[in-house]
């Protein structure tokens, strides 16, 4: 049942993630787009959507295995 749990907890992190990481760097591209941003912005919408991505693939990772968000591996 922990691991169920821990699972789940590794779900919700990858959907904060996501959250956290996915909605500045879309409405930072859309600025860029509308030439509201300067070009030099792309970097930003690089940097955190990458982190964002990488983050997301291992609390993904983290759940399919049953571990929780804070630990390196599953609970005893």
């Amino acid at each position: 049942m922990r691991k169920l749990v821990d699972g789940f907890l590794s779900l919700l992190a990858a959907i904060a993630t996501v959250a956290i990481c996915g909605v500045p760097s879309w409405f930072t591209y859309q600025a860029i787009m509308a030439k509201v941003a300067p070009t030099w912005a792309w970097a930003g919408v690089i940097a955190l959507g990458g982190v964002g991505f990488i983050m997301t693939l291992t609390f993904l990772r983290k759940a399919f295995s049953g571990v929780s968000p804070s630990r390196d591996r599953p609970r005893r």
